[in-house]
């Protein structure tokens, strides 16, 4: 009995310990029920996994999902964070593979009053400028012009050995275009990941691929408008003649001011079309300042009872819920085997579509691990190590 009261005593001292000094938001009975007023299907239904990311099974929505200096969802009328001194940039898109001009699809409905973007060129180098956003109902329309994209340059690279057998192929369009291959064995019955990211020069990569093989395959474009092209069906093999493909190394960007960069922003239906044109390739990003964004009203439901308005706490960025909230817990992240994080495919590589991303196409720990729960140890997005890789590598080797 004096052996169990010990251990009692000195567990609850640690677990006290803990709860003071480690920051961690102590969660009340309120706070639970304010979350599954109108997420309890979410939480009863991830449950029912084997795995279980703890947080989650102990009903500890603030831990990852409201912003720190709002964690008590009864203190929401703390000061706003817009008199922050720092501005706090959500990078909406990152494009990897440098470029002299860069095309962007952004909603006009949660940007607001500037766009930021971002310039990386020689040497690794970047600089952020502001460009002015006009509302979405002052900017020029841009028009159809019905004309399909011209597809020209098609060159077959060669085939890979890596887990599995790949092939890459380019090509280059007149206008901004997505890609994708149409191929198979005699037939096209296979297509590759579509790459929505609108570019007039285009890699593609396509696996797995039997080197004994002929293939046939066809390339496809389609610009913002729908008007699509799909090139004449051409072949390759192991004995096609192959072009190495070339590593793009950007040259040095604008210069420190910004004068050697020309922006244009036009208007399609709801979104904005940013065309931005450095003198030299650079990669770029695009984005916003999260500090301008309002307070979010949302209509909450209270046990069944009528609907009533309410301000929903502000909630964390995506960066934060899906890389920062992680290496609060998971400190030993670094010195483990871990798969880099916040980095964007290689050129010619896409992510599957169930393994979420950043909106700028960078990776978290999200694209690899189930948020809540999962039928698969670790949560991994796939029922193996092996089979969540070649998602991604399937010419790696």
């Amino acid at each position: 009995m004096a052996h169990a009261m010990k251990y009692f005593q000195t567990t609850f001292l640690f677990t006290l310990l803990v709860i003071l000094f480690s920051g961690s938001p102590v969660h009340s009975e309120n706070d639970v029920k304010e979350c599954l007023s109108c997420h309890d299907k979410t939480y009863n239904r991830g449950i029912m996994k084997a795995y279980i990311h703890q947080p989650f099974l102990d009903k500890q929505c603030l831990t990852c999902h409201v912003e720190r200096n709002d964690r008590n969802l009864h203190q929401s009328s703390r000061k706003s964070s817009s008199k922050r001194t720092k501005q706090k940039i959500s990078w909406l898109q990152k494009h990897y593979e440098p470029a002299k001009t860069h095309f962007f699809l952004l909603p006009s409905d949660n940007i607001y009053e500037k766009l930021y973007v971002q310039i990386k060129g020689e040497n690794n180098k970047s600089r952020v400028l502001s460009l002015p956003l006009p509302p979405i109902d002052k900017v020029s329309k841009l028009s159809n012009d019905g004309i399909k994209p011209r597809v020209s340059k098609i060159i077959f690279h060669g085939i890979k050995r890596g887990v599995l057998y790949s092939a890459t192929i380019s090509w280059e369009t007149d206008k901004p275009s997505t890609a994708q291959i149409l191929y198979g064995i005699g037939k096209f019955n296979k297509k590759s990941n579509l790459d929505t990211q609108l570019k007039t020069k285009h890699t593609i990569s396509i696996s797995p691929i039997n080197p004994k093989k002929v293939y046939s395959y066809t390339v496809v474009s389609t610009d913002v408008h729908g008007n699509k092209t799909i090139s004449q069906p051409m072949t390759f093999s192991a004995s096609t003649p192959a072009v190495p493909l070339a590593a793009g190394n950007p040259a040095r960007s604008a210069s420190p001011d910004g004068k050697g960069l020309k922006y244009e922003i036009r208007a399609l239906d709801n979104l904005y079309f940013v065309t931005i044109t450095a003198p030299q390739p650079t990669h770029m990003g695009i984005g916003k300042n999260n500090d301008l964004r309002p307070r979010i009203s949302i209509q909450a439901k209270d046990n069944g009872q009528e609907d009533k308005p309410a301000t929903h706490v502000p909630l964390t960025n995506t960066r934060e819920t899906n890389i920062t909230a992680c290496l609060k817990c998971h400190t030993d992240y670094q010195t483990e085997s871990s798969h880099p994080i916040d980095v964007g495919p290689k050129p010619g590589m896409t992510f599957p579509d169930d393994y979420p991303v950043f909106d700028d196409g960078r990776m978290h720990c999200m694209t690899c691990h189930d948020a809540h729960s999962s039928r698969n140890e670790a949560r991994i997005r796939r029922p193996t190590k092996q089979e969540l890789c070649i998602g991604c590598h399937k010419s790696y080797g």
